[in-house]
């Protein structure tokens, strides 16, 4: 059945989105459950599976553009079904050229004239765009007269005839040893090996050229990378922070945790320092809530409830999806949530809303052998905890030297807000109760 795909509504908030990837084009078959195409919106990318079995016969958003909610994309549909009523629906012109690759007479060729500008997605037919390969064709060169300056195949082939170089016999042997590329010479009539030994040292150059160019990778940063650069920027620039250090014994806590771990394991769920680290936060948080407010300069906003974010590597960047209310739920349904969405995270399969009403934010990069480190405060919250490693150490307990696993506790706070004393006290109590788990119950 012909279906019209449109832009999905992936969270409350967004009202657009951008494709930043087609996995299948116009003729390819779709089988239910493929991936169609990739949606960016804000820091996250989303793939979109298809729902049923057919041919993607129309694409209308092309990769990197852009399109309101609910806006036509794509259609979806049998190879032979009539989609004029789709098409129609989409807002496209039908002419009798849409008929042409389907082998049907062709009553009218409508003209399109389209200036294509550098860098602009080339708009061409499945055929077209085998015949230029074939005949290695550089398709922004070719002229389109298919619907909205769409290339089709005559307009490769007529191409062709346009371009078709003469070269005698020696000329096309000297060529091809030497790599030369015959299209750019600019010779007067037929292309002779005079020509060609002429080409050679400018090739030579440019082949030195490239030697240079294929030693400098240059990368486009994503949707994400460019949103976290912004975002970091402001944080940086807008807000005085300051990092306060301070050092844990997580001997009791490592010992809480194995006592928790085969209950955790039996319930389908894997404990982590970091659940435990994020419900003692909410507990901490309820005690010095300004550490748990947002701030813009003006307004104080107090939060009585507490959403943590865990900031996520996602191999390109950060996520930082947040677990809501994390003060009212057992540690049990912390470990669930939070691995459920570092899953959805690194798979793309987030929602705008899994990453907006954060109150604070946990980073944990203890695993890479960092000691300590200033985290950026994730506005508009106030402050960001970092973790460390765990690494055994020698300390000094009633007089004697014992080893002890220590853990240093980074945490960031805008200094407009949260002065030294208050920062102090937060993790002072943070402190007693990871050397004290059993605190969480009191």
């Amino acid at each position: 059945m012909a279906k019209l795909l449109v832009m999905p509504k992936l969270g409350l908030t967004m009202v657009e989105g951008k494709v930043s990837k087609w996995h299948k084009k116009e003729g390819d078959e779709v089988k239910k459950g493929d991936v169609l195409f990739e949606v960016e919106t804000d820091k996250i990318t989303n793939s979109i599976e298809a729902d049923q079995d057919g041919v993607i016969r129309k694409i209308f958003v092309n990769e990197g553009e852009k399109a309101k909610v609910a806006a036509p994309v794509a259609i979806l549909a049998g190879r032979d079904e009539d989609i004029s009523s789709l098409l129609q629906e989409a807002g496209v012109e039908i002419t009798e050229n849409l008929k042409e690759e389907k082998g049907h007479d062709v009553k009218e060729v409508k003209e399109y004239t389209h200036v294509r500008k550098d860098g602009e997605y080339i708009r061409a037919t499945p055929y077209a765009k085998y015949l230029a390969r074939e005949k290695s064709i550089d398709l922004s060169k070719v002229k389109g007269t298919g619907e909205d300056g769409r290339i089709v195949a005559r307009d490769v082939l007529n191409y062709a005839e346009e371009v078709k170089i003469k070269i005698s016999p020696v000329a096309a042997k000297m060529a091809e040893e030497y790599g030369v590329d015959i299209t750019q010479i600019d010779a007067k009539g037929r292309i002779m090996k005079e020509d060609i030994l002429a080409a050679i040292d400018v090739n030579k150059i440019e082949a030195l050229k490239e030697e240079v160019k294929a030693k400098v990778e240059i990368v486009t940063p994503n949707t994400m990378r460019k949103i976290i650069a912004q975002r970091m920027l402001e944080s940086w620039t807008t807000t005085p922070r300051v990092t306060y250090n301070m050092e844990v014994d997580m001997t009791n806590t490592i010992d809480f945790r194995n006592k928790l771990k085969d209950s955790f394991t039996k319930a389908g769920a894997k404990l982590t320092y970091n659940h435990i680290l994020m419900k003692i936060a909410s507990k901490v948080l309820l005690e010095y809530p300004y550490l748990n407010a947002s701030f813009n300069g003006e307004v104080i906003e107090l939060h009585n409830y507490v959403n943590i974010g865990l900031a996520v590597d996602v191999g390109d960047g950060l996520l930082v999806p947040n677990v809501k209310n994390v003060h009212e739920k057992p540690l049990l349904d912390i470990a669930l949530e939070t691995e459920a969405l570092i899953k959805n995270a690194r798979e793309g399969k987030l929602s705008p809303d899994d990453l907006a009403g954060g109150t604070f934010t946990i980073t944990n990069i203890g695993m890479y052998g960092i000691d300590s480190f200033s985290p950026i405060i994730n506005k508009p919250e106030v402050a960001i905890l970092g973790v460390n490693r765990i690494a055994e150490k020698p300390v000094v307990i009633n007089g004697q030297i014992v080893i002890r696993p220590m853990m240093n506790l980074s945490l960031s706070a805008d200094h407009r807000l949260v002065d030294g004393a208050m920062a102090a006290k937060f993790l002072v109590r943070f402190k007693e109760i990871l050397e004290n788990p059993y605190l969480l119950f009191i």
